[in-house]
């Protein structure tokens, strides 16, 4: 990842990031294309399930998701500080 990128992204807090990139920006798309896909590969009677459970359960994992990615980014910033100095 670009460092000055992250600067100004880590500047703006840990949870907007784990909302943006996780939640808004992994978590719901996913579960939309995942319910839409399942939906074509093994039709269900009630076409509203799917959908419920992915968009309650893919973005509570991508709260998992956005802080791993927090953690790894801010590693590799540091790294980068400590290098550079």
């Amino acid at each position: 990842m670009n460092m000055e990128k992250w600067a100004k992204i880590r500047g703006k807090g840990k949870q907007r990031f784990v909302l943006v990139n996780g939640v808004l920006g992994w978590g719901v798309p996913t579960a939309i294309l995942w319910a839409v896909l399942m939906e074509f590969i093994e039709p269900s009677e009630n076409i509203w399930v799917r959908p419920t459970v992915a968009l309650f359960i893919f973005p509570i994992a991508s709260i998992a998701f956005g802080h791993l990615t927090w953690n790894k980014s801010e590693k590799a910033y540091e790294k980068h500080t400590i290098n550079t100095l």
